[in-house]
């Protein structure tokens, strides 16, 4: 561009020298278009930054400001309390020195209320889900449990009947008490020994009989003086 317009300022000039006062305007106004394209410059990016800090930039690069709360319309006093939301023109526009960039902010003290009800209202939404699935859980921990004892008494209820199915063993009668031992009967009939018993004719002689001793029964099997 600058290459373009160097050459129509050469172009003016020459034809100064040979058109007479009307060719003679023309490099001043070509002069005032160059120095109109050298005094544009490219506008930052300001979003994210605090009021304060745009201003400084944006002034620094001769740019005018003009912000404006665009929540509440309220009026700016302290610019570091401010931060900047959207710009206009963008970031990377060519602007001419001196013109207007306008900045809606958001003040601090909303961004960080806003913040806040952002983290509660993700807190209450966390706690919900987690309640949710706590009771999920507990609900299918109940249902499992209730399966279990439903299972757990039908086999019980199974096993009951299979049993009553099975033909009972008739109950077992208790054993007679043994006839208690045979008390030999006191007699006045004694013998001393197997001699004595078979010289008065009674060998053998038995348990129970009058005259049976154990010393006449060395067997002990009830029969005395039987050998």
């Amino acid at each position: 561009m600058k290459k373009t317009l160097t050459l129509v300022v050469l172009a003016g000039l020459m034809l100064t020298g040979c058109g007479g006062q009307k060719s003679a305007v023309q490099p001043t106004e070509t002069a005032t278009a160059v120095a109109a394209v050298d005094e544009t410059v490219t506008v930052p990016g300001v979003l994210g930054l605090t009021l304060d800090k745009a201003t400084d930039q944006l002034k620094d690069l001769g740019l005018k400001v003009e912000a404006v709360d665009t929540v509440d319309g309220k009026t700016i006093i302290s610019k570091k309390n401010w931060q900047v939301t959207s710009q206009d023109p963008a970031e990377g526009a060519q602007a001419a020195k001196g013109s207007t960039v306008k900045l809606g902010v958001k003040s601090l003290e909303k961004i960080a209320a806003e913040k806040a009800a952002a983290d509660q209202a993700a807190a209450e939404k966390a706690a919900a889900e987690k309640a949710a699935a706590d009771k999920v859980a507990a609900d299918k921990a109940a249902s499992d449990k209730a399966a279990a004892d439903a299972a757990a008494a039908k086999a019980a209820a199974e096993q009951a009947a299979a049993q009553q199915a099975v033909p009972q063993a008739p109950a077992q009668v208790p054993a007679a008490p043994a006839p208690a031992p045979v008390v030999p009967a006191p007699s006045s009939v004694q013998y001393a020994n197997c001699t004595a018993v078979r010289a008065a004719g009674a060998a053998p002689i038995y348990a129970g009989t009058p005259g049976y001793g154990k010393h006449l029964d060395r067997d002990g099997d009830g029969i005395g003086c039987d050998k």
